[in-house]
Parts: structure tokens; C-alpha cells; sequence
């Protein structure tokens, strides 16, 4: 599984233009994602109990994972000069655009999740040290649901992915610029950059073989453009814990769901050996 965050880049979302023409700024996205302490994130929402993703698969994932990946370094200097480069300054604490705009926006999580309001809260404080201020909203999930799939009612946005395959087939409807869980803009009738152009045509050329080589190198190169242009600023692999009774024999817990009960038909309870009476 996987804890991310996104930007919304819906042309006609109810947004102010400045904030969108950020949104759809690739070294915006990518100084957003370097200002991110993931350490901090793991250390003190999840106890240790994680891993910094570096992009849309996990290690876990052991075949479909693309090993030259490495997870965003933290580097607020290194964020500072992305943020040069498209025009952004720093003017007394806090950061603007070309048009001296203050950079401020909205990010909407599901209300209820403790691990989620621990991560707005420092996401607040890393991206206050390159002059963002974020206003940070937990909603009711069925509001929040209706503002990503219908109305477009938000800034960005803090949620997870639960993967119940390995195959990247399952999600295709996530990399398909078409796909209605394309979550930074979609639903779109034709590609809006070539690098979606170019995930469009590698997603179905994997799905269209059989030679699996060449299915995990054209999904390599899925991970390689989403870790490019960020479309996704993925944070955290959270762990799998497990606890299992002494008595559960043939117990062999997977990082895949069903995390136990994948052997179901191999378990058994023993029994404790009762002591002879005389």
C-alpha cells in the first residue's frame, strides 16, 4: 500500500487560475515533494513501522518494483532552487509567484484517520520552511469522494492506495489518462502532456503481451516518468504488522492481502498437551 498526495490539474476545477497554473508546474511538484521529510513521517506517525516510497510501487512488490528508483532525498535547498527556476521567490518567510502571489493552498484528507491528521500536520510544518502555508481539512469521506470524482472542489489532496494484486493491470484505471481515478486531472478525452501521452501507450502495450520481460520493462518506465513529472508525491509504504497466536501452525504471513489467511486450507490450532491424572 501507498500514502500520497496530489494536486488538482482539472482544467475547469473551481479553483483560482494562479493556483492551478502551480499545480501544473512540474518543479512546483517536484520542490513540494523534495521540502518532505519522509524520515519525520515514519518515525512519528508509524513508529518506524515504514518505508520513503519512491514511487508508485513498493519494494515489497518485488518483481514489478523498478530497483533504479531511489525515494526523494529531503532537501529544502534543493527545493528553494526548483522553485527558482519557475519564478517563485521567497519574500520575508513567505514564498510567491511571479505575480506575487502568496503560495497557499488547501489540502482535504478523510476525516477519522489518525495516521492521515499526523501527516497533515507535518506536511504543514515542511512546506512552512520553503514559505507554503497549507490549510489542512479532514472531510467526511463521502464529501471528500464526491470533490475528487465530481465536483473537483479541491486543491490537493492527502489519501492512500490499497493494492489488492501485484499486477499493474488492476490500476490501470489510474494511469490512463482516460481512467476515472486519474487523480491529478481525469477523465480526459485526449492526453494533456505527452509524458500521459507516452504512460497511455506503455500501460496498454504491457497489458497486450505475454512476455512478462517486456511488460516489466515498459512498466518500468511507467514508474520512471510518474517519479519525473510527479503528477503523485508518494510519501510512505506503511508495513504489514501481523500478530499471530503461538497455537496458529503453518502461519506464513504475506505482505499481499489475504496476509494470513492466503494458506488457509494448510492452518491449524494445536492443542496443549493435557497432563496425565493419576
Amino acid at each position: 500500500d501507498s500514502e500520497f498526495l496530489w494536486f488538482n490539474q482539472v482544467p475547469n476545477a473551481p479553483i483560482p487560475r494562479h493556483t492551478r497554473r502551480w499545480f501544473q508546474s512540474r518543479p512546483f511538484r517536484r520542490a513540494v515533494s523534495a521540502a518532505i521529510n519522509r524520515d519525520d513521517i515514519i518515525k512519528l506517525v508509524y513508529r518506524g513501522y515504514a518505508h520513503a516510497a519512491a514511487g508508485s510501487v513498493s519494494q515489497a512488490n518485488r518483481f514489478w518494483f523498478n530497483r533504479a528508483l531511489r525515494p526523494p532525498r529531503h532537501d529544502v535547498e534543493a527545493a528553494v532552487k526548483l522553485l527558482a527556476q519557475d519564478g517563485f521567490r521567497l519574500d520575508r518567510g513567505t514564498l510567491r509567484d511571479r505575480d506575487g502571489n502568496p503560495v497557499e493552498f488547501s489540502m482535504i484528507t478523510n476525516a477519522g484517520s489518525r495516521t492521515r491528521t499526523q501527516m497533515g500536520a507535518l506536511l504543514q510544518q515542511d512546506l512552512a520552511k520553503i514559505g507554503i502555508r497549507v490549510n489542512f481539512t479532514p472531510l467526511e469521506f463521502q464529501s471528500l469522494i464526491e470533490r475528487i470524482t465530481s465536483s473537483n472542489r479541491y486543491e490537493s489532496c492527502l489519501l492512500g492506495f490499497a493494492n489488492v494484486e501485484v499486477d499493474p493491470n488492476t490500476q490501470s484505471n489510474v494511469w490512463l489518462s482516460s481512467g476515472s481515478h486519474h487523480a491529478w486531472n481525469p477523465g480526459q478525452s485526449t492526453p494533456a502532456t505527452a509524458w500521459e501521452a507516452e504512460i497511455d501507450a506503455l500501460v496498454r502495450q504491457q497489458a497486450e503481451t505475454a512476455d512478462a520481460n517486456a511488460r516489466k520493462r515498459a512498466f518500468d518506465r511507467v514508474q520512471e516518468l510518474l517519479a519525473e513529472y510527479a503528477p503523485i508525491v508518494y510519501l510512505v509504504n506503511p508495513d504489514v504488522l501481523i500478530g499471530l497466536s503461538p497455537s496458529l501452525r503453518n502461519a506464513a504471513p504475506s505482505a499481499h492481502p489475504p496476509h494470513v489467511f492466503w494458506n488457509v486450507e494448510h492452518l491449524f490450532l494445536s492443542t496443549p498437551a493435557r497432563r496425565a491424572r493419576n
